[in-house]
């Protein structure tokens, strides 16, 4: 704790405050708190365009620093980890073998959960083929999307704008430089594995403000570049005004100096007894309460009342961030205000939403394979590949595996042994069969208004008022 200056009366009269502990005000109020310095100058890079070449930048700064972000971001790119490759659809074992070694060879867990990534935060992946003829690829490198300007051809240096943008992706360029000197790196479209979304009718302006037209695709973060810089405002500028008021200050009243009639020797006093009282407050533990005489007191200021509410704001621009990524915000045990009924509905949504992201990875997936199927010279039409199949992200328990087996076997969906297989119990001989007769229900109704236990099944049982 800083020693701060103080102010004293020479004719101190009884029972008035003759000593305050104030803040100067020349002081950097960010200077009182650890580590609020960086934090800001941290969140204030989201408030200027000026240090950033493109969107993709941005992006990045609000995935690291907001962790509704953040942790959308991550649930849904974990999901790719669960995914299986469907080898019976294959035509013959070459092609089953050929592709089975390339996915045990390039880390395919790692690109599968990379590409998801990618695609929610920048709407694109952007991936370098390494390969040759004969053994086909053996490396995916990823490129990052921030560094890569995409040309058609056009002799460098020139300039796109929207009444002559890109609109045939045949070079990616990594590090573009005017005069294409050492650090430039350049490749041919067919040797890059471009996935992306929402591309087709997507205005994009890369890094040398050349516009492009349906090679770029769309991110879902475009729509939250302002939220959530007025999200980070409103946090900076809370935690300063907070930090900027007085929470606490201390009085000496003038029974320390009552006795004392020199105005030198009352100043003398009271700037030994601020001495002590400072000294005290810088030797404590976290776990200490300090003891002061009488004349020395302690105030303590509420400032629930003194700084504006935005807890209101600030759940709504969470809510702009769960609309926007299809990720409900009970996932990330947020259950304020929610119904079994709107969670149930939000879970659904979810679960689409990130089954139709898996499937445009799929499709990239069959590209891939293909053109490692034709460098090593193993002839094939699409239909002979086996496809990539991610496993449903609505996890099934015992309990539900039971109760779906119960409930199909009882109403002569499932034979036995199919109801057998589905709670992972072995097959028995005569289990071939199915279930005739009136469908079974394994759940009871409601009892009726005021009614407890089973309901009467007889006259004698009902009894009369």
């Amino acid at each position: 704790m800083a020693r701060k200056r103080w102010q004293f009366w020479k004719k101190p009269e009884k029972n008035r405050i003759i000593g305050a502990r104030t803040a100067s005000p020349s002081e950097n109020p960010l200077i009182r708190a650890a580590g609020l310095k960086d934090i800001m100058s941290n969140s204030n890079d989201l408030r200027d365009d000026s240090s950033f070449d493109n969107d993709f930048d941005i992006y990045d700064e609000m995935v690291k620093l907001d962790p509704e972000l953040n942790g959308a971001v991550r649930t849904v790119s974990l999901t790719a980890n669960d995914w299986t490759i469907d080898y019976k659809q294959a035509k013959n074992s070459m092609i089953r073998d050929s592709i089975q070694q390339l996915t045990e060879e390039i880390d395919f867990d790692d690109f599968l959960i990379n590409a998801t990534r990618n695609l929610m935060v920048y709407g694109n992946d952007i991936n370098k083929l390494v390969g040759k003829v004969g053994s086909g690829i053996s490396s995916v490198q990823s490129l990052p999307a921030k560094q890569i300007t995409i040309t058609d051809g056009r002799r460098r240096p020139f300039t796109a704008g929207k009444s002559d943008p890109i609109i045939n992706a045949k070079t990616y360029i990594l590090r573009e430089t005017d005069g294409g000197i050492a650090g430039e790196l350049s490749f041919p479209s067919e040797e890059i594995l471009h996935i992306k979304i929402d591309y087709r009718s997507n205005w994009h302006k890369d890094n040398k403000s050349r516009w492009t037209y349906g090679i770029w695709g769309a991110s879902r973060f475009s729509s939250l570049k302002q939220p959530v810089r007025a999200k980070w405002n409103s946090i900076n500028n809370r935690i300063a005004l907070e930090d900027s008021l007085t929470k606490q200050f201390i009085t000496i009243s003038s029974k320390a100096v009552e006795h004392i009639q020199d105005p030198d020797e009352q100043r003398d006093r009271l700037k030994h007894i601020m001495d002590e009282v400072v000294g005290t407050l810088e030797a404590l533990r976290g776990d200490q309460v300090p003891i002061f005489p009488d004349f020395v007191e302690m105030h303590f200021v509420d400032t629930r009342n003194a700084t504006p509410d935005n807890a209101g704001f600030l759940d709504s621009v969470n809510s702009d961030i769960s609309a926007v990524l299809h990720v409900p915000r009970v996932a990330a045990g947020q259950e304020r205000g929610s119904t079994f009924s709107a969670t149930f509905n939000a879970n659904m949504w979810a679960v689409q939403a990130i089954q139709r992201l898996q499937q445009v990875i799929v499709q990239s997936v069959a590209t891939l394979f293909t053109i490692h199927l034709d460098l090593i010279g193993i002839p094939h039409i699409p239909t002979d590949i086996p496809p990539l199949v991610f496993n449903s992200v609505d996890y099934e328990g015992s309990f539900d595996k039971t109760r779906r087996a119960v409930l199909g076997f009882g109403n002569g969906v499932y034979t036995l042994n199919q109801a057998l297989e589905i709670v992972g119990l072995p097959e028995v001989s005569d289990g071939d069969f199915r279930q005739t007769g009136e469908p079974q229900n394994d759940m009871p109704s409601p009892p009726r208004q005021n009614e407890s236990g089973s309901p009467p099944t007889n006259k004698d049982d009902i009894e009369m008022d």
